[in-house]
């Protein structure tokens, strides 16, 4: 097989618009993570939103407000499950990083668009994978199910700004 870099994904328009949706999708994931932050450190929308922008990747935030939420002293919130749906959410990230990281390329003969992921061993079945607008669909899906129950259960709302 013989891969080139692809420049863009005009040729798989439902690819490339599932690939929009879930910056969006993500987008709205860590919002709601930087809400669970307000929320369990008690404090309002905009002093999280400065501290935690600050933070530098989604992996570091997941496990700050995690760590975070160990030491949550309260009875109106279910820690456990708040922190079950982040944890969920830092697990689905790997994923958003692998398309957004990885190296797009389309085979010349077969048209199958896949990424590599260099950092993977050469012999890995991580190394080389396909790519279809259903996978993305369904992690889309699972990042928006695992953020709305985490909106509910922080009681998002209510958060003052």
């Amino acid at each position: 097989m013989a891969y080139y870099t692809l420049r863009s994904l005009d040729g798989d328009p439902n690819l490339a618009t599932s690939l929009g949706n879930m910056v969006v999708a993500w987008a709205w994931a860590e919002e709601i993570v930087m809400s669970t932050f307000a929320r369990v450190a008690g404090i309002n929308l905009n002093l999280a939103m400065a501290g935690f922008a600050r933070i530098p990747t989604f992996e570091s935030r997941v496990k700050f407000v995690r760590a975070l939420i160990g030491e949550w002293q309260t009875t109106k919130y279910d820690k456990d499950k708040i922190d079950h749906q982040i944890y969920k959410l830092g697990k689905l990230a790997s994923a958003r990083n692998h398309w957004v990281h990885g190296d797009w390329c389309k085979d010349d003969k077969t048209g199958e668009i896949v990424i590599f992921d260099h950092r993977a061993d050469l012999a890995s079945e991580r190394r080389c994978r396909p790519v279809k607008a259903a996978d993305v669909r369904n992690h889309i899906a699972a990042v928006k199910q695992h953020t709305a129950d985490l909106f509910q259960l922080i009681d998002r709302s209510s958060i003052p700004a």
